[in-house]
């Protein structure tokens, strides 16, 4: 077998073909023939009262086990002192929730803000999460906003979050939250 460097086999190269070829009758046994059979379950969480508008107007779609909750402190969260049980946290109806007991059996966590001084709640969330394998994605809503108020928003989500999107229309929150299987 003839090869360039460590990786290249140039008796096998990988061609633009190969998609091609693995659309045939004969690949298609290789296929998975059902659906995903887990369903997502995702905790999108706002940060600020602005994130919390943005996200009401969307809670009444069809969600696949989405739970949305909004972070009900008016004072900044402090992560040093502030345990996960602690964080201040409720539906979308009032009532209370409790972080740990959201995050069980989560499989993404979406934070969502509009203003950088929550910084101290996406940290005890993203901890959490961290601490359980739940992928953090962040959402900077910028509907509206001047740059430098975007650029604290995102940096105030940058730690912690493995996707950040600068979303410049409230309309592209659903879409991304069906890109994540919410």
């Amino acid at each position: 077998m003839a090869s360039v460097g460590p990786f290249i086999d140039v008796n096998h190269p990988t061609l633009l073909h190969g998609c091609a070829r693995a659309a045939t009758a004969a690949e298609a046994k290789y296929r998975v023939q059902y659906p995903n059979s887990r369903t997502r379950s995702s905790r999108i969480f706002a940060l600020d009262p602005g994130a919390a508008e943005a996200m009401y107007a969307i809670t009444e779609d069809p969600w696949n086990g989405a739970h949305f909750l909004t972070v009900s402190n008016a004072r900044p969260v402090d992560p040093a002192v502030t345990a996960a049980s602690g964080l201040p946290i409720a539906h979308p109806d009032g009532s209370t929730a409790d972080l740990l007991a959201e995050l069980e059996g989560a499989d993404v966590v979406v934070l969502l803000a509009t203003r950088g001084d929550n910084e101290g709640a996406a940290e005890v969330i993203a901890r959490e999460a961290f601490g359980r394998n739940i992928m953090c994605a962040g959402f900077a809503l910028a509907s509206g906003q001047q740059d430098t108020q975007v650029d604290r928003v995102v940096n105030s989500m940058r730690r912690f979050a493995r996707v950040l999107v600068v979303a410049r229309d409230n309309d592209y929150i659903p879409a991304m939250l069906s890109a994540l299987r919410a």
